[in-house]
């Protein structure tokens, strides 16, 4: 679940306060602060505890003029801890995701592409870190649900967070042609956060039960070696917070973290930038000739 929070906040305050103005001085700010707080505990831990979120779900292609394909299932988890912040928290994560045969749920290693019918190494998502800045100047809190909305739905509100990322590919098709779909990386990422209400209302514990759900619409994968070919991967999941943390991950995934990546383990516990993603990870890879190259 690859987030860019940062740089979009920082944007969205300036596209929100161009348009709205100024604010009055008669706000209540302690609303839009408890609105943050809210979040905080929706998102991390106020104490500053491991908090695990796990997702599983499904990997479609999406191909103009073609019917979709289940391409993989997928099962992946986020390690984070808070810092709080007097203007808000930070958080310090790092993330691991699998792609699994669509029958057998099994972790691959290598995966027989239905396009190309080329087996390929699949390249598992190590992000670390994946850092997120959710503060705010107390000049820019009034305008919190404008970019962290919400939806009440009686019982239950939903935080929802829309990203569509757009720069730059770290891989230009110049250099890596069969990796590489465009020079430009584009997507969409939508988080929605549900929590019921009554937890919300509560000013203890530090944090509170939370179901997701994740869809992701972005260029292939680059250990797919699909080149240019039009089309897209749709990534749909669903997951939760977990009680007891890392503890709490199906066995499997617990057994390849251990045996490939133990430091996922636990959240990173500095600041340290910038965050990784699938596509630089993938870079360092190639560059550094850990992927095998592709046979001719």
């Amino acid at each position: 679940m690859q987030i860019a929070v940062t740089c979009l906040l920082i944007l969205l305050i300036l596209l929100v306060c161009a348009s709205l103005g100024a604010v009055s001085k008669d706000n209540d700010m302690s609303k839009y602060k408890s609105y943050l707080d809210d979040f905080m505990r929706v998102r991390g831990d106020a104490s500053g505890k491991d908090v695990v979120f796990y997702w599983s779900g499904t990997v479609y292609s999406f191909v103009p003029g073609e019917k979709k394909q289940e391409l993989f299932k997928f099962e992946g988890f986020n390690n984070a801890k808070t810092i709080v912040k007097e203007e808000g928290f930070e958080l310090l994560t790092r993330e691991a995701a699998f792609y699994e045969d669509p029958k057998t749920g099994q972790i691959l290693e290598t995966w027989t592409n239905p396009f190309t019918k080329k087996e390929v190494p699949v390249v598992q998502i190590w992000n670390d870190p994946v850092n997120q800045d959710i503060s705010f100047p107390a000049e820019y809190l009034p305008y919190i649900e404008k970019f962290l909305p919400s939806t009440d739905l009686g019982e239950t509100r939903c935080f929802n967070m829309d990203i569509f990322p757009m720069y730059p590919s770290p891989l230009p098709r110049a250099q890596y042609q069969d990796y590489s779909q465009s020079d430009i990386y584009q997507a969409g990422e939508f988080f929605q956060f549900f929590v019921e209400k009554e937890d919300l209302g509560k000013k203890q514990p530090a944090t509170i039960p939370t179901t997701i759900s994740w869809t992701r619409i972005s260029p292939w994968m680059p250990f797919m070696q699909m080149g240019d070919k039009p089309g897209n991967l749709i990534f749909v999941c669903r997951g939760m917070k977990l009680e007891k943390g890392f503890a709490d991950l199906p066995d499997k995934i617990k057994t390849y973290v251990e045996n490939n990546h133990p430091e996922y383990k636990s959240p990173p516990d500095t600041w340290t930038e910038p965050n990784e993603t699938s596509w630089t990870y993938f870079k360092k890879l190639i560059d550094s000739g850990k992927y095998p190259p592709i046979k001719k």
